[in-house]
């Protein structure tokens, strides 16, 4: 198995940037949807990397095929199959092909499901900020056709990111201000 490094998420320092969007989409809307749900013992954060929900659920496993994250399992997320109560994704699904995506969620191997994710209607828009990276970004549409079945939305709200996220992410550009919607889906 090659060990990926992404180098635009800077390894551990990962969804620890200063600005608005990063707080909301790293820390204040998944302490909300976490409210709305139970969390048992057994808790995998699939694509987890750097470990940073455990500050929301201490006993969360981070599971990530990029070493520079220092995952507590440096594994496969198509193919880990060790058995949790809950499997977390948050934010992975946009690293996968629409193929992986299925064989993910074929694979997994939890009693319960919850993917946070964001959605983009502005596809255009999208693409052309994130620059040199390359990402599968998707429509509500597009997402919730390669789910499994939804048992309950539990969050959905729209935001705008703009410059501030896109420079902490990957460097100076010229970026352009859209909206996204974020979303958590139990299945």
């Amino acid at each position: 198995m090659q060990n990926i490094i992404y180098k635009e998420d800077n390894g551990i320092d990962f969804e620890t940037w200063k600005d608005d969007v990063s707080k909301f989409l790293y820390y204040t809307s998944t302490k909300e949807i976490l409210k709305k749900i139970n969390i048992p013992e057994s808790v995998a954060d699939f694509g987890g990397g750097n470990g940073l929900l455990k500050k929301l659920i201490p006993q969360s496993i981070s599971i990530d095929i990029d070493v520079s994250k220092s995952p507590d399992i440096i594994d496969n997320i198509l193919t880990h199959m060790e058995k949790y109560d809950l499997a977390i994704l948050r934010y992975v699904l946009h690293y996968l092909n629409d193929y992986e995506v299925i064989e993910l969620f074929k694979n997994i191997n939890a009693t319960n499901i919850l993917v946070i994710q964001f959605e983009n209607e502005d596809l255009k828009s999208k693409y052309k900020n994130s620059i040199n990276e390359f990402k599968y970004f998707r429509t509500s549409k597009q997402l919730k056709a390669l789910l499994p079945v939804i048992k309950q939305t539990i969050f959905n709200k729209k935001y705008k990111i703009g410059k501030s996220f896109y420079e902490n992410r990957l460097g100076k550009g010229k970026y352009t201000e859209h909206e996204e919607t974020l979303k958590a889906y139990y299945i």
